[in-house]
């Protein structure tokens, strides 16, 4: 149960997460003149899922929108895809993913750095999932230790 609802809150922060990434790409394309900017601002935030590549699909539209009108409204696509990624990384994934499932958010920067430097990309998209489902494990089984400890001093003063 503990473990369906931590899966389920993971979801859910990343969810909110990339509505972050659309609403805040669309504005910003709105601001930089990008043609159809809500449409490409919602596909940012769509593909934002995925980790490393997403934020560069999503720019893909917004890119050849904006070279139809001028090069420079396409420099300033590639501006807001940038500021709008560091936001998101440095400072929105970190405390929405930490607080959907209770993980200090230097731990979530810490474990994607470990994890994507040891098993790459795919580390990086499960150690976040993984990480919260090994505590959720290891919180139960402390539970289980105490209970037993608590247990057996009662029969001990039984005796």
């Amino acid at each position: 149960q503990d473990m369906s609802n931590t899966l389920s809150k993971y979801i859910s922060g990343q969810a909110i997460e990339c509505i972050f990434v659309g609403i805040c790409t669309a504005i910003g394309y709105g601001l930089a003149g990008v043609p159809y900017a809500l449409l490409t601002g919602i596909f940012a935030g769509a593909t934002n899922i995925i980790p490393y590549i997403g934020p560069y699909i999503g720019l893909v539209p917004a890119l050849i929108l904006s070279l139809t009108d001028s090069f420079n409204t396409a420099v300033m696509a590639i501006i807001v895809c940038i500021i709008v990624q560091q936001i998101d990384g440095n400072l929105i994934y970190p405390n929405v993913i930490g607080k959907s499932v209770d993980i200090h958010p230097l731990t979530i920067i810490l474990l994607l750095l470990v994890a994507g430097k040891i098993a790459g990309l795919l580390g990086i998209i499960l150690c976040i999932p993984f990480y919260a489902i090994i505590k959720v494990i290891v919180k139960h089984v402390r539970e289980v230790i105490i209970l037993e400890n608590e247990s057996s001093d009662e029969v001990k003063i039984e005796k």
